[in-house]
């Protein structure tokens, strides 16, 4: 049986709007028995959020363990170590975490900073966090994307805070995200064989499809690409037209 990673925003949808064919091309799919992963570097959401929220414009039944989010790969790597755990983030999150039991704590008594995205970025506390890192903290972040797409254009994504820190330090933070090896890791390290990876941006979409050996698709429906868009292995204008491909060779 194949298997195929998909990602979501940009790919199967925007904001709250369904691109069209998604739902008749992930039918066709289901039924030519392939697997399929729900791939994201969505943050600011739980894995059931998502779920709830693919569920809810697809009209399918997903399984939440096939959605995984940078916040899953967090948990496959530090839910058995008690840290002290600095938020940059939504309250989404830090409920999130805090459901891991984990210890959510100030920047100052932080084992660790963790980046994810806020609808404002707070400045005075982004310099702090600049402060800290300087002064010898561990940082992390969930992802690296500048924008993410909605149905009313590109919005700042977590990457413009990292790309603020990292600039002002002239450091590099490690990502959850799908452009680092940690997402990747998860997949290997699950005896989970993608064959395909479908996504919208070359900087994290073929990049984790290459980092994984699979064939990769990049669709033209979500973000305009920086980075050298035949990286990809094929270019398509949307998720639907990825499907021949995918039923000819499972």
């Amino acid at each position: 049986m194949s298997i195929i990673a998909t990602d979501l925003d940009g790919t199967l949808f925007k904001g709250q709007t369904l691109i069209d064919g998604v739902r008749e091309g992930l039918i066709e799919i289901i039924n030519e028995g392939i697997e399929i992963y729900y791939t994201t570097n969505n943050s600011s959401q739980t894995p059931s959020e998502i779920k709830n929220k693919l569920e809810d414009l697809l009209q399918l039944n997903i399984d939440v363990s096939k959605i995984i989010t940078p916040l899953v790969i967090f948990q496959n790597l530090y839910s058995d170590n008690k840290l002290n755990i600095f938020i940059y983030g939504s309250d989404n999150l830090k409920k999130y975490i805090k459901n891991m039991n984990m210890n959510v704590t100030s920047l100052e008594q932080a084992d660790l900073i963790l980046i994810g995205r806020k609808e404002e970025n707070n400045n005075s506390e982004i310099n702090e966090i600049i402060k800290n890192v300087s002064l010898g903290k561990n940082i992390l972040c969930l992802n690296k994307d500048l924008t993410f797409p909605t149905e009313f254009g590109e919005k700042a994504g977590n990457g413009a805070v990292v790309k603020i820190i990292e600039d002002e330090l002239s450091i590099s933070i490690p990502t959850l995200g799908k452009s680092g090896n940690h997402y990747s890791s998860y997949f290997i390290q699950n005896k989970i064989t993608v064959k395909f990876v479908i996504g919208d941006r070359v900087d994290t979409d073929i990049i984790f499809g290459n980092n994984l050996n699979a064939k990769t698709f990049l669709v033209s429906s979500g973000i305009k690409n920086y980075l050298d868009v035949n990286m990809a292995d094929i270019q398509l204008n949307k998720f639907s037209d990825v499907v021949p491909f995918l039923t000819e060779q499972s």
